[in-house]
């Protein structure tokens, strides 16, 4: 089976054959195409696991996801958008997964601060505000000089892209107050 035959099942709707077919290749060939078409038809996947409540095997998924990145071309900003959106429905979904984590691998492009427009002219928020949101409530549950800290090279981010972003502020005042709180003297 060649990569544009399974770009195809993957076309039709047929994603567990796609990536059965694509796996063995990819394993011994990590080109162009093939890394492409590994990580299109694993995103599937994943989105597949997540609505079956299989999200042990997404999680999975993703972190090979992240592994295999150094290989896929990413011209268009496309894959960076997916992984992105991807981690949101994974911290959405379990509690496995820590957002917090994933942002110390994510750099913010200009691109993440802009909003979406699906094919049927839906308009989504951008990106990085929805990034921004479920961080700041992952650190409103576990406040943490830790989190914090972990929350910080987005919220630096963020400041540099869209200095006057709500989510950027709440999150900004969210840190500035769990520091300020574990400085403060004991009683």
């Amino acid at each position: 089976m060649t990569v544009k035959e399974i770009f195809e099942l993957r076309r039709q709707g047929r994603i567990e054959e796609a990536y059965e077919a694509i796996r063995p290749m990819y394993a011994v060939h990590k080109g162009h195409y093939t890394s492409l078409c590994m990580f299109w038809t694993a995103s599937d996947i994943l989105k597949k696991r997540l609505k079956e409540g299989r999200t042990d095997e997404a999680l999975k998924i993703f972190k090979a996801l992240v592994r295999m990145l150094p290989n896929v071309d990413d011209s268009s900003g496309m894959v960076h958008a997916t992984v992105i959106d991807l981690a949101l429905r994974l911290g959405e979904a379990t509690t496995a997964f820590s957002l917090l984590d994933f942002t110390n691998l994510l750099k913010l492009t200009e691109r993440d601060f802009q909003p979406t427009t699906s094919k049927e002219g839906r308009t989504f928020a951008p990106l990085a505000t929805r990034l921004l949101t479920q961080v700041f409530t992952a650190l409103q549950k576990q406040p943490t000089v830790d989190n914090a800290l972990q929350a910080m090279p987005l919220l630096e981010a963020a400041a540099k892209h869209a200095p006057n972003d709500p989510e950027s502020q709440q999150l900004k005042a969210a840190i500035r107050k769990i520091i300020d709180d574990s400085q403060a003297p004991q009683p």
